[in-house]
């Protein structure tokens, strides 16, 4: 199965940040409707996402909290990449289950683990360490 289509799939997801001096993980699923793209975070806080267009609506139940913001090339490539998959030019060192991409100055690295799962590891704007597992519902 190609990374592609391995993306358009509904999936579960972990997602570990180290800041350097601690590890946080994250827990969720990742829906995609015909319009849009819904993530919603069941641990360690409740949050929603919605994706569509140039905005992500963000909802933090915990605070009863909501806002929008205008997706740009500082925060885009992820979203795009779970959009829009993976254009075979931005691919780089490609190995036999793993390859990194280069997308909007951003770096970031793909492993396909098997048929259902893979990952995605990147550097963030304040240069933790992310690591997110993606599983086919």
């Amino acid at each position: 199965m190609s990374i592609n289509k391995l993306i358009k799939n509904n999936l579960s997801f972990v997602q570990t940040t180290e800041s350097g001096s601690k590890e946080i993980n994250s827990k969720g699923i990742l829906l995609h409707n015909k319009d849009f793209i819904e993530i919603t975070i069941d641990f360690p806080t409740k949050e929603k996402y919605i994706i569509r267009d140039s905005i992500i609506e963000i909802y933090d139940f915990e605070f009863n909290q909501s806002q929008i913001i205008e997706i740009n090339d500082g925060n885009s490539f992820l979203f795009d990449i779970l959009t829009n998959g993976i254009e075979t030019d931005e691919i780089h060192n490609m190995n036999n289950n793993s390859f990194s991409v280069l997308k909007n100055d951003d770096q970031f690295f793909v492993n396909i683990i098997s048929d259902s799962s893979f990952s995605i590891s990147y550097n963030d704007n304040m240069d933790y360490k992310n690591l997110i597992v993606f599983e086919v519902l």
